[in-house]
């Protein structure tokens, strides 16, 4: 998968108590009351958008398709580089995604990136489901 996002600080929308992300759906979030790109210990988020019915594909919208051992290179401002190693990639209904294993503030550095997936709900025209990579420092 071959992705280069911008990506803006977000936290959580008020209105729905969710994991904001930005509107523009060639851009990613990062939850910026988590680690950086910088840290050495906890869950570095970056979420966005898989796609949308209006604009088409979203910056995540292969996500689904890294596998174990993928690489992934977060740049920081500084323009230095980290590369992950692509360790794991589940899927869950909204509802029970585990919050507290994905938006850690210590253990282990990961980087945890976060799209929607699964079956779309067209009454409520939005995905049922999560999809979550994790990726660790290679």
């Amino acid at each position: 998968m071959d992705l280069t996002a911008m990506v803006a600080a977000v936290g959580v929308d008020t209105a729905t108590g969710e994991l904001d992300v930005p509107s523009s759906i060639d851009r990613v979030g990062w939850y910026e009351f988590g680690p950086g790109v910088t840290a050495d210990a906890g869950s570095i988020v970056i979420a966005g958008h898989v796609d949308s019915a209006d604009r088409g594909k979203g910056a995540l919208f292969r996500l689904g398709d890294l596998a174990p051992g993928d690489e992934i290179t977060l740049t920081g401002r500084a323009g230095a580089g980290r590369v992950f190693q692509v360790v794991g990639r589940e899927r869950y209904a909204k509802t029970r995604i585990p919050l507290d294993r994905y938006f850690a503030r210590d253990g282990r550095l990961r980087l945890t990136l976060i799209t929607c997936g699964g079956p779309f709900d067209r009454r409520i025209r939005r995905y049922r489901d999560n999809v979550v990579v994790t990726a660790v420092p290679r």
